[in-house]
């Protein structure tokens, strides 16, 4: 399959920057504005609201989350003054404002605080399709067009998701650490790597899970002496970000993992919807058709399935696909390879890995 001109307005730098900015807004929008059933809403969770987030009153473990709380305390005792409040109760004024903060649930007093902590989660969405670009184009080489257009998919099929849970300001943000550690991981550069792990662990533990696809994927390709260092170093990281963490919200409320096995089993037993069944059925297929042609490096991060199916089960809601943000990337380029190249017969090439032996950190 080929495009009808080489000046396609897919191949154009400045018409795909429009687009990234568009989608991200679009699909931003979709986020917040679907936050507002009682499943959904940014405060469904009365022990984890926004607000208590941001100044650390929430049970454990959602106030464990704290690099977004953290920028948005910093950002708004910064701003904030005679001029912020000012503005803040001008627009609280207007009725359109007072109607949609009443219908998402939004504390009025806590309103510039939402909408600092909301332009962080913001900023992680725009720059996923920008990350995404540079994994797909890390792994394969196919037509311009077809590397542009990817991220643009990658956005617009996250909307689904976004039903299936409670929104946490955390998330959007864990979406866009984790890819952009996966993607310099894989380059080995890791001057930029330790610092991209260290926001995503102060974000959300999952962040942990790269380490262990550091050693799937340098297993056979880096020196054992290095590999250790670079485990080791990322297992003190953690291991101090999680204890500080931990030993700061020790007075508050809940558990610091929650416990839902139960309930997780409970919603197994229960039985499935035929949407749910296809939905499934297609997304599994996908992935796994033509398993064995596909990219050595997404055949090996699908094993974080399993750790994180675990950590789901026993402590997440399995419904909630949210929980799942850190497989998004995986599957939806493991999905892509056999929509584009089995079905469509878009010509490409596998890339090898671009770097075979890595420097030590």
């Amino acid at each position: 399959m080929t495009l009808s001109s080489p000046d396609s307005l897919f191949r154009k730098t400045s018409f795909i920057a429009i687009l990234y900015i568009v989608a991200s807004m679009y699909v931003f929008g979709v986020w917040v504005w679907s936050a507002d059933s009682p499943t959904t809403a940014f405060n469904s969770d009365l022990r984890s609201t926004l607000s208590e987030l941001i100044y650390g009153t929430a049970h454990k473990p959602y106030v464990q989350r704290v690099l977004v709380p953290m920028l948005t305390r910093a950002v708004y005792f910064t701003v904030s003054g005679p001029t912020l409040d000012s503005l803040e109760q001008k627009v609280l004024e207007l009725p359109k404002v007072q109607k949609e903060t009443a219908r998402l649930g939004w504390e009025i007093e806590y309103f510039a605080e939402y909408l600092i902590a909301l332009s962080f989660a913001f900023l992680a969405l725009f720059g996923f399709p920008f990350v995404m670009k540079n994994l797909w184009s890390t792994l394969y080489e196919t037509e311009q067009a077809i590397t542009n257009i990817i991220p643009i998919l990658a956005l617009l099929a996250l909307p689904p998701v976004f039903l299936t849970g409670p929104h946490y300001i955390y998330d959007l943000p864990a979406l866009f650490f984790f890819t952009l550690g996966m993607v310099m991981m894989i380059h080995g550069r890791w001057t930029f790597y330790y610092p991209v792990f260290i926001l995503g662990c102060l974000n959300k533990e999952t962040m942990v899970l790269l380490s262990l696809f550091f050693v799937l994927l340098y297993w056979k390709r880096m020196p054992r002496k290095s590999l250790l260092l670079h485990a080791l170093t990322q297992g003190v990281i953690f291991a101090v970000i999680k204890a500080v963490i931990t030993y700061s919200f020790v007075g508050n409320g809940g558990a610091v993992m929650d416990f839902h096995l139960f309930l997780n089993l409970h919603i197994l037993l229960m039985g499935y919807d035929w949407i749910t069944l296809v939905g499934w059925t297609l997304v599994l297929t996908l992935v796994f058709l033509d398993f064995r042609k596909k990219h050595e490096i997404l055949r090996k991060a699908i094993l974080l399935a399993i750790p994180l199916g675990v950590l789901v089960l026993l402590s997440g809601v399995i419904t909630e696909l949210r929980a799942a943000y850190e497989m998004y990337p995986i599957v939806l380029l493991l999905a892509s390879h056999t929509v584009l190249f089995r079905f469509v017969k878009i010509p490409y090439h596998l890339k090898q890995q671009p770097l075979l032996a890595a420097k030590q950190p």
